[in-house]
């Protein structure tokens, strides 16, 4: 689930990504929206894996993918990176 807000370790308003499970017929969180090293623009769920458009504060726009490890996301990836917004989102909307 994306959602804009703040965290407790991270207080300024930003998107983030919170991970959430089913156990038992109940839904049970894994993860709530730590940053994951740029802004985030967009994200979604591609073959296991969270591929996240970022961009910074240049104006550089970025595709990496995600994995998920014990208690959170580690990055796996570039996709592109250091681009325009133009050619991440290509990228980004590209799945294989």
């Amino acid at each position: 689930m994306g959602v804009v807000k703040s965290t407790r370790y991270h207080p300024e308003v930003g998107r983030r990504i919170f991970i959430f499970k089913q156990v038992d017929g109940k839904v049970r969180p894994l993860w709530l929206g730590s940053s994951l090293g740029a802004t985030l623009v967009d994200f979604h769920y591609v073959d296991g894996h969270v591929r996240a458009l970022q961009t910074d504060n240049c104006g550089n726009y970025a595709v990496a993918e995600y994995g998920w490890k014990d208690f959170g996301l580690i990055f796996l990836h570039f996709i592109v990176e250091n681009t325009n917004k133009k050619k991440a989102i290509e990228q980004f909307n590209n799945t294989p």
